[in-house]
């Protein structure tokens, strides 16, 4: 007896804002040759969620994050995952690594799939794609680890992504407004202050103006 038919490409689709993020991940890093096992993943989609609520001040994924010893941990992922494989979108592959340990990789299981994001959602995951995609796996957590969301979280403790906004940190954490918090934060910046000041000599000398690119980088 035959086993389950294959899902003809297209027709098998992932279900709810995770698993179409997962699934968009999973399908960009194997077409351009990258390796993305199952904990590049996680921290990718932490990632998106990062991005997405920095972008608009919404989270768009909504399932619990917890910090935990290897960067950002969620179960929802993993249940996600199974989800993809049941449903013949993804398929798990297990390798040998170079030090002789299996690893299990997500990888496309069918050529084409239908995803189904908000414009804000596709141009978080994108944006997530085009910084860490080619990245390895250690410099990825590195990074998680540094994000303020994870960095205000007491370890085991859920990930508050409302804490993400450094000028608002700052201004809880001194006691004074968002107002001051920025003006305080733009005149640390030496860079950006000498940028201002030479742009402001040349306006008084009559010579060009610096350019927006050429102030703020």
């Amino acid at each position: 007896m035959s086993g389950a038919a294959k899902p003809i490409p297209g027709s098998a689709r992932p279900e709810g804002v995770l698993e179409n993020v997962i699934t968009f991940i999973c399908f960009y890093v194997h077409s351009q040759g990258y390796s993305l096992s199952m904990t590049k993943l996680m921290k990718l989609v932490y990632l998106v969620e990062v991005y997405h609520t920095l972008l608009t001040r919404e989270r768009i994924i909504n399932v619990p994050f917890y910090r935990w010893n290897y960067g950002a941990y969620s179960p929802s992922v993993i249940g996600s995952l199974e989800s993809l494989f049941s449903k013949g979108i993804l398929a798990e592959k297990v390798v040998k690594t170079q030090d002789g340990n299996l690893a299990s990789l997500p990888v496309p299981k069918i050529s084409k799939t239908r995803i189904s994001l908000t414009d804000s959602a596709r141009e978080a995951v994108k944006s997530v794609l085009e910084d860490w995609a080619d990245k390895d796996l250690e410099e990825i957590v590195r990074y998680t680890k540094k994000t303020l969301p994870f960095l205000n979280t007491a370890f085991g403790e859920k990930i508050d992504f409302s804490r993400i906004d450094p000028v608002v940190e700052y201004a809880k954490e001194k006691g004074v407004s968002e107002a001051e918090a920025a003006t305080r934060d733009i005149a640390s910046n030496k860079p950006l202050i000498k940028s201002l000041r030479q742009a402001d000599k040349e306006l008084r000398e009559g010579e060009s103006l610096l350019n927006w690119d050429e102030v703020f980088g």
